[in-house]
């Protein structure tokens, strides 16, 4: 007995990513990033970013964690949509219907996961912000933040707040490199679905109003997507910069922490030398 081949894909750089797919279809794929994604509130995302140390809801960690799979999670829903559309435009579907279920479950999973990744760059951006600006506020004003410092419990808690700080800009560029690489993903696996979008410009028969309808959804969605994977681009990156930002606020708190700590050494071993004499 042997094993049918699987069936030939119309973009060949989807092949794999749908072969695999297709595999995953029949054990039970783990679609922990996707319910997580979905069911949770963008707040809860964000405060298991920063306090659970095993915690992703990305795609790229749930594919990094899987050896066994060779291709990104969005490579292979969007590879299944574009296959769903082949088989509509080649009258090949045994079930129109079942086909057109199919494609609405994997868009919806897109849409899902770009509006998230939307609403966790977004609070992800806006508390940073907000402790760039308060953490501002001492450097503007240095001689005093240096005269502080002289004061051991202050300068303690200062370095204790540091050390969180650092911990949250730790977690949090984790968390955006990981939805980076998905973007990244995303963005080369639409290129493809629209450019074979285009090549079947023209190709329906008379009378497949409905297809024609369809394939005009198709590519409009091909395109917001583009756009959506665009727009997370740019703000991951300005992201980033807000990090590197917050961490060199920091690394100039802890510096100056530092000459204050050896500052107070020195006044001690004066005056133990003075008591001494």
């Amino acid at each position: 007995m042997t094993l049918s081949a699987p069936p030939i894909h119309p973009v060949a750089c989807m092949q794999g990513p749908f072969d695999e797919s297709m595999a995953e279809s029949t054990q039970g794929p783990d679609d922990s990033a996707k319910s997580v994604k979905e069911t949770e509130d963008p707040k809860l995302r964000r405060q298991k970013v920063l306090e659970d140390e095993e915690y992703s809801s990305s795609y790229n960690a749930q594919w990094r964690h899987n050896p066994k799979s060779k291709y990104h999670p969005l490579w292979k829903i969007i590879a299944q949509i574009c296959f769903g559309i082949h088989l509509m435009h080649q009258r090949l579907a045994k079930s129109d219907d079942e086909v057109l279920k199919i494609l609405q479950l994997h868009v919806d999973e897109i849409d899902t996961f770009l509006r998230t990744t939307t609403q966790d760059f977004d609070l992800a951006m806006e508390d940073i912000k907000e402790r760039l600006s308060y953490l501002k506020l001492p450097l503007e004003h240095v001689n005093i933040f240096d005269t502080m410092l002289d004061d051991r419990q202050f300068r303690a808690s200062i370095v204790d707040g540091n050390e969180k700080i650092e911990r949250i800009i730790e977690r949090t560029a984790r968390a955006m490199n990981d939805s980076l690489v998905d973007v990244e993903k995303g963005i080369e696996a639409t290129t493809e679905l629209s450019a074979y979008l285009e090549n079947i410009r023209g190709g329906f028969a008379e009378g497949q109003e409905e297809w024609t309808s369809i394939y005009t959804a198709m590519r409009g969605n091909a395109e917001g997507w583009y756009r959506c994977f665009r727009s997370l681009q740019v703000k991951g990156n300005s992201l980033g910069v807000a990090l590197v930002q917050l961490g060199s606020i920091v690394n100039e708190m802890s510096k100056r922490a530092g000459v204050a700590s050896r500052r107070s050494i020195v006044r001690t071993h004066i005056n133990c030398r003075c008591i001494s004499s």
